[in-house]
């Protein structure tokens, strides 16, 4: 029940306010009003009547809410400060008692308004003043705003109205002090509540250095009705008018208000407040640009024309100058505005195609990553960038822009599907807050990024494993020539010295000869050996022999007695050499990694050979690769050996449990739009 009472109560007593205001405006003359010093007090009533609808929608919502109820007190107040300026004039002309009551409350009480916005500007948007030693400041301020209310309550009448009051004295009290001190004491009153508004709002900055994401774009509404109020004034001030425009010009400042706090408490994410200030600021700057342009033509044209422009060709002027200069000046202004507040995140386009040039014109990966923080601190307007690539051995490279607060939020950088990066920005600060466009923004920039640091990534990966492939091939050849020319030239050698002998003692010595012949064949043997082994490493005799079927079901035979292996082939015939060795290389050394290190006890091994590519698999049900193990020189080389063929090889420890090592070796067939390599017909599972 409570819940209704406090939204129903404020609606019952604006609206009866206000219609008593619009009953005692159509009851009295402007001559009654003109003599009470009057106007109509619909015009009064009417702005807190849009206060009151604010609360009442935030306290159906938020029943409760103390910034709902302060908006709600103000309301009540507003409204029956507008029927009592309208009780004043009529009860005067007709001499009904609550004329002195009302004129006291219309002139004594309406600064209490004033104390009431102070409070809101403390209290939003949580309801409650800051905390810590702010609390203490934020008292002061709100006491500070109660200096001009209770001082217009103690000030004697010729203080308060310099031209005299048209009903009895309002004094509350008679002070023992000068008029000349009264009237000083009001004016300080007075600096103390207006300097209480500029506290009150720098409260407000310092809640936002200090609020999370959801409360600084709760302030960024109240930002925006504070600005509103300030143009609304402005223009008030600029334009000297009175009557219907002022009073339009109010309801539209407190209609600003009512909206943004009740946005900002409701529904802070409901549109692109950033964008919204921005475009207020170059609104008013537009119009007030034209303004003056249009100011200047025609004193400029009346001080050559005088009295030759009409009212026609006045308004005609007036009318193409607005067109002439108010789009395209709108147009730069709006851009430049929201450049310097906001940066590139509103020209998406744009903002991609600088990362892209920029990127262009860097070379390695180092050097990217400057370009990369430096484009982003650019479009999105913040201070501090930080951007970190994993890098192909484990570590991690970064680049920074600007100095890193204290409070950060982070990004991860993907590609396809992959995690390569990550995108550290700063946490606090408007500029931070992303709305769902800069989001979208975002994602485009760290896609543009992830693609380009991925191919940089990859070609530097490559120069690197070309670099290892000529090292190694040299390594291969430096063993070769080594293991010939230490070892079998030497026996050759060796071998011919002792037949040479042989021969020379086969007449005299036959024993002799003889021995130094079964000499000579043992050597022989061990020079085949070492040649067998130099083949076997340049490429292993079993697959010219047996062909690769054969030679992996050799290996398998060979791990059988740890580990009970299966394998499994189909289409291995007829395969290019390269591919036949990498695919041996890579089960020996995942069958040599179950035996030492899995404990499994079974293994499986799968060739399915396609039209253009085959793949291998090697599973166990062992204990599978912990997270904290670094990948040694095997599980490096099974990689290696499967990129050399311009093919993929990737170590997974399922769910289910153990190792699988998959690898897809192509010949020739060119891979799809994926980058994957295609294997037409059944695929491993």
């Amino acid at each position: 029940m409570r819940k209704v009472f406090e939204p129903v109560a404020i609606a019952v007593i604006c609206l009866a306010a206000v219609a008593a205001s619009l009953w005692l405006d159509l009851a009295t003359t402007g001559a009654e009003r003109a003599a009470a010093s009057t106007e109509q007090a619909t015009t009064t009533a009417v702005p807190g009547l849009l206060l009151a609808v604010a609360a009442v929608v935030v306290l159906v919502h938020r029943p409760g809410d103390a910034v709902g109820r302060l908006l709600g007190v103000v309301a009540c107040w507003w409204t029956l400060d507008g029927t009592l300026y309208g009780w004043v004039p009529f009860s005067l002309a007709r001499d009904l008692p609550g004329t002195d009551l009302g004129y006291w409350f219309v002139a004594r009480m309406g600064a209490f308004l004033l104390s009431g916005l102070v409070l809101l500007l403390l209290l939003y948007p949580t309801g409650r003043l800051l905390g810590g030693r702010w609390r203490t400041v934020a008292m002061v301020v709100a006491c500070a705003s109660l200096a001009l209310p209770v001082m217009l309550l103690l000030a004697p009448d010729p203080v308060v109205f310099s031209a005299g009051e048209p009903v009895g004295s309002t004094e509350l009290v008679d002070l023992p002090v000068s008029d000349a001190t009264a009237a000083t004491a009001l004016r300080v009153a007075q600096l103390l509540t207006f300097g209480s508004v500029i506290g009150a709002v720098a409260m407000v900055w310092v809640r936002h250095r200090h609020a999370d994401a959801r409360e600084r774009t709760q302030l960024k509404w109240l930002l925006w009705a504070g600005i509103m109020c300030v143009l609304v004034v402005l223009a008030g001030a600029t334009l000297s008018v009175g009557g219907t425009v002022t009073t339009v010009l109010l309801g539209l400042a407190v209609a600003a208000l009512a909206v943004s706090v009740s946005v900002g408490l409701l529904r802070p994410g409901l549109g692109d407040v950033d964008a919204l200030v921005a475009w207020t600021l170059t609104t008013a700057a537009v119009a007030g640009v034209v303004v003056v342009v249009d100011l200047a033509v025609l004193a400029a044209g009346t001080t050559l024309l005088g009295e030759q422009l009409d009212e026609r060709d006045v308004t005609l002027v007036v009318l193409v100058l607005a067109v002439v200069v108010y789009s395209p000046l709108r147009t730069w202004l709006g851009g430049l505005v929201r450049r310097a507040l906001l940066g590139r995140r509103g020209d998406r386009y744009g903002a991609v195609s600088a990362l892209a040039a920029r990127l262009e014109t860097t070379g390695t990966v180092d050097e990217q990553l400057p370009a990369l923080a430096g484009a982003f601190a650019e479009t999105f307007k913040v201070g501090h960038v930080r951007v970190e690539v994993v890098a192909p051995d484990g570590g991690v490279l970064s680049a920074s822009h600007g100095t890193a607060p204290v409070e950060v939020q982070e990004i991860d950088i993907a590609y396809q599907g992959e995690r390569v990066g990550r995108l550290v920005l700063p946490a606090q600060g408007f500029r931070s807050k992303l709305s769902q466009r800069d989001q979208g923004l975002l994602v485009d920039l760290v896609r543009q990024a992830a693609v380009a640091v991925r191919a940089r990534l990859l070609a530097t990966e490559l120069q690197e494993s070309r670099e290892r492939l000529v090292l190694g091939r040299e390594d291969d050849r430096r063993r070769i020539r080594r293991d010939l020319h230490d070892g079998l030239g030497p026996a050759l050698g060796g071998v011919a010295l002792r037949l040479q002998a042989a021969g020379n003692a086969i007449d005299d010595d036959p024993d002799r000869a003889r021995e130094l012949v079964a000499l000579a064949r043992t050597e022989i043997g061990e020079a085949l050996d070492d040649v067998r082994r130099l083949v076997h490493d340049l490429r292993p005799p079993a697959l010219d022999d047996l062909g690769l079927e054969a030679a992996v079901r050799q290996q398998a035979d060979r791990v059988r007695p740890e580990v009970d292996v299966e394998v499994e082939a189909e289409g291995t015939t007829g395969l290019p050499a390269a591919v036949e060795v990498a695919a041996y290389r890579i089960v020996a050394e995942s069958l040599t990694n179950v035996v030492r290190h899995a404990g499994a006890s079974r293994a499986r091994v799968r060739l399915l050979a396609g039209t253009s590519a085959l793949e291998v698999e090697v599973a166990d049900d062992g204990r599978g690769i912990g997270p904290d193990v670094t990948a040694g020189v095997g599980l490096l080389s099974l990689r290696e050996r499967a990129e050399e063929l311009g093919g993929r090889c990737e170590v997974v420890c399922p769910a289910s449990g153990g190792t699988t090592v998959r690898a897809v070796l192509p010949y020739g067939a060119a891979r799809d739009e994926t980058g994957r390599v295609p294997v037409p017909g059944r695929t491993i599972p």
